[in-house]
């Protein structure tokens, strides 16, 4: 079983994303979430998850040689969801496990597809656990994946998991964290 984390939280988006985003927005022909709110809920698997993790940032913790205290809860996100749905997805279907796509796409440009207008963005992802819990629980014994989870930037998530019984690790986790601007 893999974990593997990265937090861009220090990275912007590009001032043109920003400007196109703006752009279909005030043409009317922007996406859903600019101009009504989204009513997508996360499925069993999702809140399963989005609840241990939110159980873990109610409580201060060690993450490796760091102590951090305890953050407020993170809100479900469909962008993020469909941001780590991506990822899984080809991450399974391709089997690969890295945080980079075989064609050079990294987690700043997985949300941002997704309209995910962000301040802060980051990812964690597992491969092969077979159960939320159980890569929740590698995640928070790992450092860099603990620090992630207990980031206060981060204010919402979104996560997927992907099935490929014919890889290496059958099972493909990315969660998705941000904050948006």
């Amino acid at each position: 079983m893999k974990n593997s984390a990265v937090d861009s939280s220090a990275r912007r988006p590009a001032l043109g994303a920003l400007f196109r985003c703006l752009a279909l927005v005030l043409l009317g022909t922007g996406p859903a979430w600019a101009s009504e709110p989204s009513e997508c809920e996360p499925t069993e698997q999702q809140q399963a998850m989005l609840d241990l993790v939110n159980e873990a940032r109610s409580q201060a913790r060690q993450c490796g040689e760091q102590s951090v205290d305890a953050v407020a809860p993170l809100a479900w996100s469909c962008q993020l969801h469909d941001a780590a749905k991506a990822h899984s997805d080809d991450m399974a279907e391709n089997g690969y496990f890295s945080h980079t796509s075989p064609e050079g796409v990294g987690i700043e440009q997985r949300v941002e597809d997704q309209g995910y207008v962000w301040r802060a963005v980051g990812e964690n992802i597992a491969a092969g656990q077979s159960s939320a819990a159980g890569a929740v629980k590698g995640w928070l014994e790992s450092p860099g994946h603990c620090r992630n989870i207990m980031n206060g930037a981060f204010t919402q998530m979104g996560m997927a998991k992907a099935d490929n019984p014919e890889t290496r690790y059958r099972h493909y986790w990315t969660q998705a964290l941000g904050q948006p601007r």
